[in-house]
């Protein structure tokens, strides 16, 4: 009697599977096929992923070894090419070691490069704010102290990644242009900060060190 009943209720089964098949097997056999499909093309994709990140590394220490030859346009011309067409990481950094190439050579269009990644969007902000240092400190030298309070004052807030850096610009611009109060305490925040970096801090002693004594006040 068991077995009659254990019959009837796989049949029962079968029966409905038979009716779902015929409903939805449409449906099954392309959601099977979506999924295959679409783990084969992530695999290619990570496969491709890694050639054009293995292919930008080799551009980018063929870069590299262009720069310690001395071969300046050559290099200039490498990194350009990386920037235009690499991988987004790559094109980055590249475009960072483009704008430094600029420095010596031509001070304006350095800025102007790394100012070009500082407003890029698409970037990483800590990246962003990055440019725009390097930015200030060739504008320190190479143009005016309101050029560099443009670049990074806003970075120079309390507990902002970049406030050493920022700062540090700011005070070697306003000593540049003979403000030495401005710039006393531009050195004097970075001293007083206790997450000022080592190099920073000795910097800033030494120009506080250089700078004339606050002038004395009079009753």
């Amino acid at each position: 009697m068991t077995d009659i009943f254990h019959e009837v209720q796989e049949e029962i089964r079968r029966e409905r599977m038979q009716r779902v098949w015929a409903r939805y097997g449409w449906l099954i056999v392309a959601v099977v096929t979506l999924a295959v499909l679409g783990v084969g093309a992530w695999r290619g994709y990570e496969y491709y992923a890694a050639h054009q990140a293995q292919a930008a590394g080799d551009r980018y220490q063929a870069a590299a070894r262009l720069a310690a030859e001395g071969k300046d346009d050559e290099v200039r011309a490498a990194f350009a090419g990386l920037a235009a067409d690499g991988p987004a990481g790559y094109r980055a950094v590249a475009r960072l070691r483009e704008a430094a190439l600029l420095t010596e050579s031509d001070p304006a269009a350095a800025i102007k490069a790394y100012e070009a990644i500082a407003n890029d969007s698409a970037l990483n902000g800590l990246l962003r704010d990055a440019a725009r240092v390097r930015a200030a400190y060739v504008a320190v030298d190479a143009s005016s102290r309101d050029e560099v309070r443009r670049l990074v004052e806003p970075l120079a807030v309390d507990n902002g990644a970049w406030r050493h850096a920022a700062r540090e610009a700011l005070g070697l611009a306003a000593y540049k242009a003979g403000d030495v109060t401005d710039a006393r305490r531009q050195f004097e925040a970075l001293m007083s900060d206790g997450d000022t970096p080592q190099g920073a801090r000795q910097r800033a002693e030494l120009m506080l060190a250089v700078m004339p004594p606050p002038a004395a006040t009079t009753n």
